[in-house]
């Protein structure tokens, strides 16, 4: 019996470290938390300048098809001169022309300044975009990191594992099945000890008379209160 309390305690003590590697691989994900905020604004921001272009892009179009609708007009203006039979007929279509050759200069200046925007708006947008792709990249590197350190801990873990395992073939097929229980349901600690009288897992009162069977080691003692083996001392 003291062999099979022994192989529990080792037993624990390799689920103790992975319980502790588990813990290390849960925290992992939080060292993302911050890039991925820069991440979603360096996008935003992306996606903002990209929307100005577009924007701008769109006014141009329309001032270039103002322009032409308005060449049209004088084209189409001039042509009626030829035909012309009166002096006003003739001033009004003169006085049209000049009012769509005002426009168009007006059309064109306004082009000139969007043409000048642009230019900023297109340096603004590489900027960003380069800012978006570092971001990404550095985003990249860090989960590459990450999923090595996850890597080299669940290795780890295979091995405590795997000596874990060696050891729990020694014990009955019953009180395997009761162990892993109490890992999987009892917050990865099956086994506790005697501590100053009580559990050392859950803090309930040991009765006296348990606290005899646990110093004479003849058989598996198990708490109360929440069901875990306990043992009589750690130098078991």
């Amino acid at each position: 019996m003291i062999e099979q309390l022994r192989t529990l305690a080792k037993m624990q003590s390799f689920d103790d470290k992975i319980g502790q590697l588990r813990d290390i691989q849960k925290e992992l994900p939080k060292q993302l938390v911050e890039i991925e905020e820069k991440t979603v604004q360096a996008t935003a921001d992306l996606l903002a300048g990209e929307k100005e272009k577009a924007e701008l892009n769109a006014e141009q179009s329309s001032l270039e098809n103002d322009i032409k609708a308005a060449q049209n007009l004088i084209t189409r203006y001039s042509n009626q001169l030829t035909e012309t039979k009166t002096n006003k007929e003739y001033k009004a279509l003169n006085s049209e022309i000049t009012h769509q050759k005002e426009k168009i200069q007006k059309f064109e200046s306004q082009m000139l300044e969007l043409m000048d925007k642009e230019n900023e708006i297109k340096e603004n947008v590489a900027a960003l975009k380069a800012a978006h792709d570092a971001v990404e990249g550095e985003k990249r590197k860090l989960e590459a990191e990450i999923k090595a350190q996850n890597d080299e801990l669940e290795a780890k873990i295979e091995e405590h594992r795997a000596e874990r395992n060696k050891l729990a073939v020694t014990l009955s097929n019953t009180l395997i099945r009761r162990y892993g229980g109490l890992i999987k349901n009892k917050d990865n600690l099956a086994v506790t000890y005697n501590q100053n009288g009580s559990c050392s897992g859950c803090g309930f009162v040991i009765r006296q008379q348990m606290r005899i069977e646990l110093q004479l080691k003849k058989k598996l003692v198990y708490c109360e209160n929440c069901g875990r083996i306990i043992l009589d001392s750690l130098d078991i």
